[in-house]
């Protein structure tokens, strides 16, 4: 009798938890379901919008009852009786406390320290006292909410259960996502795949085809060797959002108009390369359509679909985001994505699997055998320089002995005010960190040409390996990026599709990125989007013309900008000009106190020496040329500009990535 009597009250203990489990779960999807959907970007119906949020009730039910079964009996052991006495209030407190915990900690993260690690003192400080206030909570809404809920057990049970069912049916129903987009056929069969990696923050003088005989990059020196080089590549902006812009769009950033980075901001309606290509009439006739592509987005954290840069990828993953793939279209993959069940597994699977690196080599290897445009964006290269072991020992020297250990954005930021003073051993170390993550961004790319050669499809895939800016490294005084610098400017690109790009080729003419997309059209046998308004205009030229020698140049000038500074640059000579006062009549004064800087990149390519007083009637030139382009330009400078407010809002936003001036910021040459 004792022994029945004490499996009795297990099996009623564990009912009991069970019971209220659910019913937590069912709070918790049926609000962070309704948050969701109130802040998505998706597109469905009201019928769809429904069946996902009871999905999510369903999923956070099972959540529930999995940690009130293991809360109740855990904390049953460590919260003392006086906390919750009653067994039910006991599991509704342990459930209750731990999902709140799980939603502060999230939701909170931008204004509790942010932009340190997880790992950090603080944020471990911070994260216990939100664990303290989570059970404090619990301790209050415990009793009345477990009272209220036996008054209506019946009722509320068939309701929870209910909407429950709902959602797995819902789930159940849900047909394959992709579909046959990107099956190989007669219309795409002679195509080649297109593979665009993007290394953030990625010198180009840190590549051995670019001559660094000390930083290891096999792997992108084997895709030059065997593909082609352009030596002076730039990009149109110093910053990620822009010069993404630029690159997908083939247009100046005052053109496709995505000039600021700041919280909310979203580029206008634009034809980029993933959407283009899905549409584009083939140059020997007919057109491309959609299903003749499977295209898909592997980025980090700057870079994200709420910024407008990724229209027409059907897949996307967003590392920082904590966005597992989702399948554009697909109602329930897109909104389970926001939801903070899902969020928490990624960043779990994340630790655990590496990131953007791994997640897009597994998905090549499933997919490879379709017809993909795959964009990998890579890390490594961005604050903060952090590289593993494996990389980090290969540079850095075992006998420094000073404080840096990693160097984050807040960093740079203590330099930039004078609170941190850097020894020459302290500035090494932190540019052998940089290299490190040089290293690493090579070995993931080199696991993505592997999966290509071991799937047979390396040789049908246009390779494309760029950057969206490079990094200051000390120069000048100067870290990270959004200077108008050549280290930020002058980027790597290099392409490999040997039954159209021949091997060993380099070109020494002057190539922006707003030149990708014509470029990939062309091998593509697609024509480039045609427009004569002027916001559709594409700016950009195929590349394939100065690959095989048909013309010198395609330009005359490359041209870049960011809030302060307007850049004109030819194969000598680069005119710095202030985007602000760009038609003041003093400009060409040297004596002035806002005037343009003059450099000669052949003989001064670190822009040490201003020489407008000596050479004015070349500024005089490159300024007049400057003020025509940027006439001709359908957006205003006043566009680009920030107001200091929102240069506050901006750094709350980004400071951890390294983008706490970004566009229209105070960061000055």
């Amino acid at each position: 009798m004792q022994q029945a009597g004490v499996h009795g009250r297990g099996n009623s203990t564990l009912a009991t938890a069970l019971g209220v489990g659910g019913l937590v779960g069912a709070v918790f999807g049926f609000l962070d379901g309704c948050i969701t959907w109130l802040g998505t970007t998706a597109e469905f119906g009201m019928a769809e919008g429904l069946g996902c949020l009871a999905a999510a009730v369903f999923q956070y039910v099972l959540l529930g009852f999995v940690v009130a079964a293991v809360g109740s009996l855990v904390l049953g052991l460590v919260v003392p009786r006086w906390f919750v006495q009653a067994r039910a209030e006991r599991a509704f407190g342990a459930t209750f406390a731990m999902l709140l915990f799980v939603e502060l900690w999230w939701h909170t993260r931008p204004i509790v320290f942010y932009g340190s690690p997880a790992t950090s003192p603080k944020r471990l400080l911070a994260s216990l006292g939100l664990l303290l206030l989570a059970m404090v909570i619990a301790r209050f809404v415990a009793a009345p909410a477990v009272r209220a809920a036996r008054r209506v057990a019946l009722p509320l049970a068939f309701v929870i259960g209910g909407v429950a069912l709902g959602g797995a049916f819902f789930l159940a129903a849900r047909g394959e996502g992709l579909g046959e987009r990107g099956v190989i056929d007669s219309r795409n069969a002679e195509t080649p795949n297109i593979l665009l990696v993007v290394v953030d923050a990625l010198r180009q003088d840190t590549l051995g085809c670019y001559g660094d005989a000390r930083v290891q990059t096999p792997h992108i020196d084997r895709l030059a060797r065997e593909g082609v080089v352009f030596e002076n590549h730039h990009t149109q902006a110093p910053f990620t959002w822009t010069s993404f812009g630029s690159t997908l769009t083939g247009k100046y950033p005052r053109r496709h108009g995505l000039v600021r980075m700041e919280p909310g901001r979203r580029m206008l309606p634009n034809t980029t390369l993933a959407s283009w290509i899905k549409a584009a009439p083939r140059t020997n006739g007919g057109a491309f359509e959609a299903d003749d592509w499977l295209s898909a987005t592997f980025h980090t954290g700057t870079l994200s679909t709420g910024s407008g840069l990724l229209r027409g990828f059907d897949v996307y993953y967003e590392e920082f985001a904590g966005h597992d793939l989702v399948v554009v279209g697909d109602a329930w993959s897109q909104f389970r994505s926001d939801l903070l069940l899902w969020i928490v597994q990624t960043k779990i699977e994340q630790k655990l699997s590496g990131g953007v690196g791994p997640v897009a080599d597994a998905w090549l290897r499933d997919h490879s055998d379709r017809r993909f445009f795959a964009m990998v964006h890579l890390y490594s290269t961005h604050t903060p320089y952090d590289p593993p072991q494996e990389y980090r020992q290969l540079y850095v020297d075992p006998n420094y002995k000073g404080p840096v250990s990693a160097f984050y954005s807040h960093h740079r930021e203590m330099i930039e005010r004078g609170e941190a003073k850097l020894t020459a051993a302290d500035e090494q170390q932190i540019r052998d960190l940089y290299y490190g993550g040089v290293t690493q961004a090579d070995a993931q790319i080199g696991a993505l040409l592997e999966t290509l050669q071991t799937r047979g499809v390396l040789d049908q895939t246009l390779v494309i390996v760029t950057s969206d800016h490079g990094e200051s490294l000390g120069e000048q005084g100067l870290w990270e990026h959004n200077h108008m610098v050549q280290t930020n400017l002058l980027i790597p690109l290099v392409m490999r599709l040997p039954t159209a790009l021949p091997a060993g080729t380099r070109v020494a003419a002057i190539t922006d990125t707003i030149d990708v997309l014509p470029t990939v059209c062309e091998l593509l046998g697609a024509t480039v989007p045609q427009s004569q308004e002027p916001r559709e205009v594409v700016d950009g030229r195929s590349m394939l013309p100065l690959i095989r020698g048909q013309v010198a140049a395609l330009r005359e000038y490359s041209f870049a900008e960011n809030g302060l500074w307007t850049t004109i640059r030819s194969p000598r000579w680069k005119l710095w000009a202030p985007s602000r006062e760009l038609d003041a009549p003093t400009l060409l004064d040297p004596k002035a106190p806002m005037r343009v800087q003059l450099y000669d990149l052949v003989a001064d390519p670190r822009e040490e020496q201003d020489v407008l007083a000596k050479h004015p009637e070349v500024a005089l030139q490159l300024l007049t040329d400057l003020r025509a382009w940027d006439r001709s330009m359908p957006i205003p400078k006043d566009e680009v500009l920030l107001s200091p407010r929102e240069v506050e809002a901006m750094k709350q936003r980004f400071g951890a990535l390294g983008y706490a001036d970004g566009i229209g910021g105070t960061t000055d040459k």
